[in-house]
């Protein structure tokens, strides 16, 4: 049944979140911020680990080939992958620690934040561009792109971890 209620909801609604940020000083639009970056971050650790778990299955049919020298290349990126998920799992979402800091973290900062962190997907759709590569040159048993493939997943897993260490500075800021 749709009438004149729904369609005034969204505005009173509105005007409620508007009050609240007014008498809470703005709190609830930081609260929202803030919550939008965990749901974002927890989205990230879990695409995170679905690699993690898809890298290790890689990982196997190597090992079970006899491919020690890239065996040791895929161990080296589960690592990688396991602390950068343990990273964005733990990481601070906008809260100022009770004797950290003098004055509170604003809503600009917040804003930053969740920004950073959006950019950062660009890495998590390119890292699986390389899962998807090294999937076919496993299945294909073609080691030396499985090798290359091995190689690029490692650095594309550092510059989202150089990447990811930014997001301090811009917390900071």
């Amino acid at each position: 049944m749709s009438g004149p209620d729904e369609q005034r909801k969204p505005i009173r609604s509105g005007l409620l979140d508007d009050i609240e940020n007014f008498v809470t000083a703005g709190y609830g639009k930081k609260e929202d911020l803030r919550a939008l970056d965990k749901n974002l971050r927890e989205k990230y650790h879990s695409e995170l680990m679905r690699l993690r778990h898809v890298w290790e299955r890689i990982n196997l049919g190597v090992l079970d080939a006899g491919q020690a020298a890239i065996g040791r290349d895929c161990k080296l990126a589960m690592q990688t992958i396991d602390r950068l998920a343990a990273a964005v799992n733990r990481a601070d979402y906008g809260y100022a620690g009770l004797f950290d800091r003098v004055e509170k973290i604003q809503e600009k900062t917040l804003t930053s934040v969740l920004e950073h962190d959006r950019r950062l997907a660009v890495h998590l759709v390119k890292l699986d561009q390389d899962m998807v590569y090294a999937k076919a040159a496993l299945k294909s048993s073609d080691w030396s792109t499985l090798g290359t493939m091995v190689d690029t997943m490692n650095e594309d897993l550092r510059m989202f971890e150089e990447n990811w260490d930014k997001r301090k500075q811009v917390m900071s800021s």
